[in-house]
């Protein structure tokens, strides 16, 4: 059964958002931020099971696509192909899944989740893997991977 009325109206209010709480800083419990654009945050994922994963969080308080102008849509789209293509060329992956989801945490963000040679490609992408968390020094180092990959890839749609 979906969330009660109430229960929904508090998940996906910004006050209570935790995206909209932590999503610009440098680093919080569940990611460190990547680089911030005129519309987006990107943030690599503390957990690395899946080596590269990352999230594509819209800056402004937004539960559904559908309530986007049809540039911020492609503005936040472009983002995340950029952190993709970021992602491509750091940790070399065969595929990345791109999950849109919400329920739990209604604010607008993409889950960028590669797929490497070494996974079962009939297995489905799950974000709960893991969790699996790199020493310090080795996320660190994935994290000035990124900013590099990011700043060498041209510029990001801007609104």
């Amino acid at each position: 059964m979906w969330w009660s009325e109430d229960e929904w109206a508090a998940l996906a209010a910004a006050e209570q958002c935790g995206m909209c709480g932590d999503a610009h800083l440098p680093a919080n419990d569940h990611s460190a931020l990547v680089v911030t654009t005129g519309t987006s945050h990107v943030r690599l994922a503390r957990n690395q099971h899946h080596a590269g994963y990352c999230l594509v969080i819209l800056r402004e308080h937004v539960v559904n696509m559908t309530e986007l102008s049809p540039t911020h849509l492609s503005a936040f789209w472009a983002d995340v192909q950029r952190a993709g293509r970021a992602i491509d060329e750091v940790f070399r992956s065969k595929k990345i899944d791109y999950l849109v989801m919400g329920h739990r945490m209604p604010h607008l963000h993409c889950h960028l989740l590669p797929q490497h040679a070494t996974d079962d490609p009939l297995r489905n992408v799950n974000i709960a893997d893991g969790p699996t968390y790199l020493p310090p020094d080795a996320f660190d180092t994935a994290l000035a991977a990124l900013q590099r990959a990011w700043a060498s890839s041209g510029s990001s749609t801007e609104l």
